[in-house]
């Protein structure tokens, strides 16, 4: 599940144009800038680049959260 953090991690920053040690997998969408139409952007290019479906729910506000998501798909 690490892969999967490191992943999503590095999609959020290049997109935020940050450096991935300025996010944390525990912040919330909304604490790193996000609003609900990049979260969208974002989960298509996720879908593509860790291969899976991503059904986000109103739960799933952290990269952690999206991550578990993502591996409990995989398994």
């Amino acid at each position: 599940m690490e892969d999967i953090k490191a992943t999503i991690i590095r999609i959020i920053a290049e997109y935020l144009d940050k450096d991935a040690s300025e996010i944390s997998a525990t912040d919330r969408f909304t604490e790193i800038g996000l609003d609900s139409l990049d979260i969208m952007e974002l989960v298509m290019q996720m879908q593509e680049e860790l291969d899976c479906k991503i059904e986000l729910t109103q739960e799933i506000t952290t990269i952690e959260k999206l991550a578990e998501l993502v591996a409990a798909q995989k398994a």
